[in-house]
Formats: C-alpha cells, structure tokens, sequence
C-alpha cells in the first residue's frame, strides 16, 4: 500500500530525516516512536504531500488507492464547519438536482444520445451517493459524542477532545484503505480511547501512526518503527512497545558489554606499551649497563626487539581508537523535572464544600464534598465535556461556583498547567520568562532549563514559534521554578514524548505537595494515582 524510498530532509543545514525506507501493507498497524522534535510529524507531512523532501519518494500500490491523514494540529480555517470536514468533497445537492432535471428534458428529446445517458447516470450516482453521505454523516455523528451540533456548527467553538473525535469521525467516514494519523489518541477520554483501540484492531487496511501512550500502542501496534534522532534513520522492530523496550534494554546491554571489554583492552594494550618503553629504556642504561661488549649489545638487540613489540601495540591502539572505537552507549536525553523546595503547607490543601459548578447557571457537577490532602496525588477522570475542566477552573477562581465554596488551605500556592497549551501563551523566550519569575543568574537558569531539554542557544528561541511540545516544557519549567506547593494540570501529557511522560511521573510522584491532574494516559494514573475522583453522571465518586 506504501512505499517510502530512501527520503532525505533538511531545514536549513539541520537535517531531520536521512535514508528513510518504510513499506506498509494491509493489516499492519506501525507506530511512528521517537522524541518530540525527532521529525515524526515532518515524515508523515511528507507521505500526506504537504512537505517535499530533498530526496527521494513516496509511492502509493496502487496509484489509486485511497488514503486519509490526520494532523496533529486540529486547529481550522475561520469559518470551518462541520459539514467541511466531514465531507470530504463538498456537493451542492440543488445543483445536481437541476442538471439532473436539464439532462432529463434533453434525454426525452434524444434519448439513444449515449453521452447524455452517461451524464445523466453520472450525475445520478453523485446525487445519490451525496444523500449517503449526508446520512452516514448524521449517523456516525452520536459514535463521536457530536450529536448535539448540526453540521452547520462552527467548528472553532468546539473543544480539544470534541475536535479530536471529529477528525476520527472524518477518518472513519473517508472510506480509506491507508490511514496516517499523528497523535490521534491525544484529547481524548477514556471511552473514546477504547473505542479507538477496537477500530484500530478490525481495521482490514494499513494505519501508520504516531502516539505517545503506551498502553494504546501496546494493545495496537504491530510494529514500532524508531526514529533516531541523533542519525535521523528509522528502524523497524516488530512487534508492540513493550517488545520494542525489550529489545532496546537488550541492544542496550549488548553494547554496554561491548563498550566494556573494549575499555578493558584499551587498558592492558596501554599497560603493556608503557612496561615495554620501560623495559626498553632499563635495558639501555642504569644498571644493565655493565660496560661489557659483549651484554652491551645483546641487551641493545633485545632493547630493539622491545621497541617493535611496543609499536605494533600501539598500532593497535591507534587503529582502535580510529577505526574500532566504540561510543559508551547511554540513554537519551529525557526530561528532568527539577521542583525547586516547597513552602510547607497545613494538612488540608483543598477544600470543595457543597459545591456545584457550571455555565450559566446550567450545571455540569453538582454537591461535591471533597477534601485534598497533603502531598496526597488525585487524578480527575471522566468523559469529555464532563464538567473537569470546569471544575478546574472554578478552583483556579477563573468561574464562580454556581452554589458552595472553595477554600485553599494554610499556605497553598497552586499552579496551573491548563489545556490546549500553544506557544502564543508566551511572549518571552525560555530564558527571559524563566529570569522574570525567579532570582537565578543566567549560569543557573541555563542550568535549569537544561533540565526541561533546552539546551545552548535554544533558550532564547522566539516564543511564536516554539513547537507544542517546547511550550508544554517551558510552563513546566516556569512553575517549577516558581515554587508551587499545589500542582493543579489539566492534559498535562498531550505534548510529551513516552520518556519524557515517564520522568515527569517520576517527578509528581516524588513532588512534596499535592497534585490535581486530569489525564487520561492510563499507564500514568496507574503509576501516579493515589486517589481517583471519577465524574459520573454530574456527581463525583472516589476511587
């Protein structure tokens, strides 16, 4: 179904991608893995057309085959509606019905005309299939979650996860044979996720995908393909991404062992040149030097013989370290979430009392009575447009309660990571907004932000075109440095990589003060959850 042949791609004189070769047939699901910035999306822009690359091509078997992309990016021309991205093509069902009708009156006047019959079906069939759509449209529009819109809906009023469901219905409704999707699992919530994962596994076409939640690839993928982001090659290992961890830990292994017994030989070749010199120099002076002809000489042939011997071992050595050398082999960079010390905080952190939330006085969560305690890490789950977000900001003071009350307690400083993070939320670099919230001289803020992966001059990147990914990074970094004792995160994962996901749940389970996050990543709330507050129908149960 696809064949991508020996693609090159740089910007500028940074290269992203170098002699990648893929082939994807039907039935196989292969997930695209690698780091944020690795040039996952750029590959999948160039197999969807929207890129070109310096070399090589992309192919298609056959040349007829139908294929659906989803970006990662599910932001709209102004004036998108529903109805646009639904239906691919867009009809005008009164203007096929009026040449239908001409094409009628001219077939009653002539009606063995072939070219006018084949016009008349043509437009039929166009016709026809238009009222398909438009019922298969409304039909799959409940599956998603959408019933509430009308196709007519603007889509920029919906959101993240409504977006995201909408992008899978299109793809669903495409009738593609080959599916490129980048990232479609983020944004959505639990239900949705399963309902992707048993799509993916009756899907009879191919799926090229990129995703960094590890339980959907483990349930989905068939293969894991690695973009390397030191050689910018892509390796194919089969199988989910546990037996792709499996077969890294043991790559990994392998060559540390190499690397090993190589700095061993390195060490005695080096030994035995430095005995040998010795051995030599002793031979020609000091107290093998008797001053007989005779041991003069023969302790001058064997002096020689030592020399040779201890240039062919450097020799050896030289050719090692030029030809042989090994790299020590060493993880990637990952993230490092370093909190700076917290304030102490009393033992109720957050007090929700009698509580009820929403719009206008229309509720979404009612009589909630909760209470969060000290260092204690809380994940809010539930479907999407359930209220979470909604009580999130009503606990950050952005919405009044519609009845009851919030109260922080002795102490609290929260923090919020909020939704949807993009780099217009800045208007600093890495450096300049890290300066203006702390005290850090510039030695200790290039320091700091080498932790979140900004390294040398990355740090004064202009805020407008940091990547999704740079900006998730930088309000981390920023509310680290700022010393909250409250984490409140509403989709902090969306925009990290699978390692820098596992570090940053490193970070918050070793975090001293308490935790709000909503996250529907569930390898993370398997790891990190202490308590679950479940919204379920407008109320809120404990887990």
């Amino acid at each position: 179904m696809l064949k991508i042949n020996n693609i090159h791609k740089k910007y500028g004189t940074r290269q992203v991608l170098s002699q990648i070769n893929l082939s994807l047939t039907g039935g196989e699901r292969a997930a695209i893995l690698g780091p944020n910035g690795s040039g996952k999306t750029t590959l999948m822009r160039i197999i969807a057309g929207q890129e070109k690359p310096d070399q090589g091509s992309v192919q298609f078997t056959p040349s007829t085959l139908k294929w659906h992309a989803m970006p990662q990016d599910r932001r709209f021309p102004e004036g998108t509606r529903l109805r646009d991205v639904l239906q691919q093509e867009e009809r005008d069902p009164a203007e096929l019905e009026a040449t239908l009708e001409i094409l009628s009156r001219r077939l009653s006047v002539a009606p063995q005309d072939e070219a006018l019959q084949e016009a008349f079906d043509r437009t039929l069939s166009a016709l026809t299939s238009h009222e398909r759509d438009q019922d298969a449209v409304l039909k799959i529009l409940p599956v998603f979650a959408l019933e509430a819109f009308t196709l007519d809906t603007p889509v920029a009023i919906l959101s993240g996860g409504q977006r995201a469901r909408l992008c899978l219905a299109a793809a669903v409704l495409s009738g593609a044979q080959l599916l490129l999707l980048d990232e479609p699992t983020n944004d959505l919530d639990e239900p949705m996720l399963e309902w992707l994962e048993n799509w993916f596994l009756t899907f009879t076409g191919a799926i090229l995908f990129v995703s960094h939640d590890r339980a959907f690839l483990n349930r989905t993928a068939t293969e894991i393909l690695e973009l390397d982001p030191h050689t910018h090659t892509l390796t194919l290992y089969p199988g989910n991404y546990d037996d792709w961890l499996e077969r890294k830990n043991a790559e990994r292994g392998a060559a540390l062992a190499a690397w090993t017994r190589q700095q061993s030989e390195i060490g005695a070749l080096r030994d035995a040149v430095q005995q040998l010199r010795a051995n030599a120099k002793f031979r020609r002076g000091g107290k093998a030097d008797s001053g007989d002809k005779f041991m003069t000489g023969f302790f001058a042939n064997r002096s020689k013989g030592t020399v040779k011997r201890a240039t062919k071992i450097e020799e050896r050595l030289d050719k090692i370290r030029t030809d042989e050398k090994l790299e020590k082999p060493g993880r990637h960079w990952k993230m490092k979430m370093d909190f700076l010390p917290v304030n102490e905080t009393g033992m109720r952190v957050l007090e929700l009392r009698d509580l009820t939330v929403g719009y206008d006085d229309a509720a979404l969560i009612s009589d909630i009575d909760l209470s969060l305690w000290k260092g204690q890490k809380c994940v809010l789950a539930g479907p999407n447009g359930s209220g979470k977000t909604t009580l999130i900001r009503t606990i950050m003071g952005e919405l009044p309660p519609l009845a009851g009350a919030v109260r922080f307690g002795a102490n609290v400083h929260p923090g919020l990571m909020s939704q949807g993070l993009q780099a217009a939320q800045f208007t600093k670099n890495a450096f300049e907004t890290i300066q203006a919230v702390s005290a850090l001289n510039e030695t200790e803020i290039r320091r700091f932000l080498s932790y979140y992966l900004f390294f040398d001059d990355e740090v004064f990147i202009p805020s407008e075109v940091l990547s999704n990914g740079q900006a998730a990074r930088l309000m981390l970094a920023e509310m680290a440095v700022r010393g909250v004792n409250f984490l409140i995160m509403d989709e902090p994962l969306n925009h990290l990589d699978i390692a820098s996901r596992e570090q940053f749940g490193d970070a918050v389970i070793n975090f001293p003060g308490a935790v709000l996050a909503v996250v529907h990543d569930r390898y993370f709330m398997d790891r990190f959850a202490e308590v679950i507050w479940r919204v379920d129908h407008g109320r809120i149960r404990i887990q």
